[in-house]
């Protein structure tokens, strides 16, 4: 009995000498060759990192976050994730939201939230920096200027307007969420008025 006990044991012991990783992924730099006698004390063996899908983690305002989970039933899983690399080109595959953080960073007054985004052709990188971009589960339909026809002055932003009789008129406005390229306009303008674009600086009503 004694002996077999100790070809259990050993049996056991032989099973720990192999480690599987659960999960597929691209290994790093080794750090423990084969041969070599590891302890609890060796530390780290070596890095697996998932490669296909990859996870983007990423803080969002509280309010933002507030607002996305409203509009979207509470159902994080249909806000579609877009990636921005960093030479600035637009990632062409879509990720989805699965993860929002069930507490708040205080100092920050923000939420971390976490994306899954495929990686098939193993462009994205762990730990690289990317910027993620939130797009709503509705677009939101809105009237929109070009941002440099926007003005602003002590009573807040403006822009010029051809009226009817092809006269010049400032134009109070509020602006929504825009763009470098793009202002949207939630009041003050409506559909089919003609904005000066263009000579703003020659412009006067």
């Amino acid at each position: 009995l004694g002996a077999e006990a100790q070809l259990q044991q050993a049996k056991i012991n032989l099973d720990y000498t192999e480690i599987r990783a659960p999960i597929d992924g691209k290994i790093g730099r080794t750090a423990i060759t084969a041969g070599n006698y590891v302890n609890p004390g060796s530390g780290t063996l070596v890095s697996i990192v998932s490669q296909d899908p990859m996870y983007i983690v990423f803080p969002v305002s509280t309010r933002t976050v507030i607002e996305l989970q409203q509009r979207a039933g509470g159902k994080a899983g249909t806000l579609v994730i877009r990636v921005r690399l960093p030479d600035g080109v637009m990632y062409d595959q879509p990720g989805k939201l699965d993860f929002i953080d069930n507490s708040v960073t205080g100092n920050t007054d923000t939420m971390v939230l976490r994306g899954t985004v495929p990686n098939p052709k193993r462009l994205l990188v762990d730990g690289e920096l990317v910027q993620a971009l939130l797009q709503d589960v509705k677009p939101t339909e809105a009237l929109a200027v070009p941002r440099s026809a926007v003005l602003a002055d002590q009573q807040g932003d403006y822009v010029f307007v051809v009226d009817k009789d092809n006269k010049v008129e400032k134009r109070p406005v509020k602006l929504g969420q825009s763009t470098p390229a793009l202002a949207a306009v939630t009041s003050g303008l409506s559909e089919g008025d003609n904005v000066v674009v263009d000579g703003i600086q020659r412009v006067r009503p």
